[in-house]
């Protein structure tokens, strides 16, 4: 009887612990210079638009984001950038706020479009100082 007790109790802390496995996990980011060489683009721009897609349309209920782009350091040439996240911050999904103005690393996706997650270097870019130092001044658009 005790030993079914005990592994019941067991098989419950796994079963349990199990849901925990779903969060977002990261490793801790590259340097910037080397988050900006794996990157597919690197800018600073404000955010002008944001667009919640419809779970049908993405599983994670993706978020569109619209930047207007002040500089970039590599990967865009326009002065308006379109990047994918997810909206749910259990799939690492970066929670960007319109009108606030922020450093993107994005990364290519197969559909041809740019995304980023909480794992990457993207930050507001009144706290990308240190990232900037190395970055150097980019490329006004």
């Amino acid at each position: 009887m005790k030993s079914l007790m005990l592994l019941l109790i067991f098989i419950g802390t796994f079963t349990i612990g199990a849901g925990v496995g779903l969060a977002c996990t990261c490793v801790p980011p590259p340097a910037p210079t080397e988050a900006l060489e794996e990157a597919a683009a690197v800018f600073s721009g404000k955010v002008v638009q944001i667009r919640k897609h419809k779970p049908a349309d993405d599983i994670f209920g993706g978020v569109e984001v619209v930047f207007r782009v002040d500089r970039a350091w590599k990967g865009v040439d326009k002065s308006t950038a379109r990047v994918f996240t997810s909206s749910q911050s259990a799939a690492c999904g970066y929670s960007f706020s319109k009108g606030h103005t922020y450093l993107v690393y994005a990364s290519g996706t197969s559909r041809g479009r740019l995304s980023t997650n909480i794992c990457s270097r993207t930050k507001r870019l009144k706290d990308a100082r240190e990232d900037l130092n190395q970055l150097g001044a980019g490329k006004k658009l």
